[in-house]
């Protein structure tokens, strides 16, 4: 959907394809025949950058290193989700877990924030999925390297 900083595609179902006079591409989902299928992500990945996570690190004199997502949600352009493991960063240095740690923002400000991607791809087929339009959970997967965030809003506690 996204290719080197710019827009190169829309998800649809047919009756949205037809409605902004582009091609479908299949996207029409539904969580069983009880409900109507609707326009929706299955998996969503990060393509992998050409640095390694030591290297994106060494320069970040405080930060946070967040790993999976355990919940999260959109809406319209804001998005929020919840840590799976976090750890702060010290001096370059990947340091102590921290616990309760939440990201928000503005999904495209979020996107235009990115200031590095690793060469460290994963992909994860998760336990939960998608929940839009009230049909949850429809089992999603998402895999993404190590991604570099410059002003993302996170809040949590420590563990300690």
């Amino acid at each position: 959907m996204i290719k080197e900083g710019e827009l190169v595609g829309r998800l649809h179902t047919r009756e949205t394809a037809v409605k902004m006079g582009e091609k479908p591409t299949g996207n029409a989902r539904a969580l069983n025949y009880n409900h109507p299928p609707i326009c929706r992500m299955r998996t969503t990945c990060i393509a992998q950058g050409n640095t390694n996570l030591e290297d994106m690190i060494k320069d970040i004199d405080l930060g946070v290193y967040a790993l999976d997502a355990y919940g999260g949600q959109t809406n319209g352009e804001m998005f929020t989700f919840k840590a799976g493991e976090a750890y702060m960063i010290r001096n370059g240095q990947v340091e102590e877990m921290v616990r309760d740690v939440n990201l928000t923002g503005n999904v495209f400000e979020t996107l235009n924030n990115i200031s590095a991607i690793s060469n460290d791809l994963r992909i994860k087929d998760s336990g939960g999925g998608c929940g839009k339009g009230g049909q949850g959970p429809l089992p999603t997967s998402q895999g993404s390297p190590s991604v570099r965030v410059e002003n993302v809003i996170i809040g949590g506690k420590s563990d300690g």
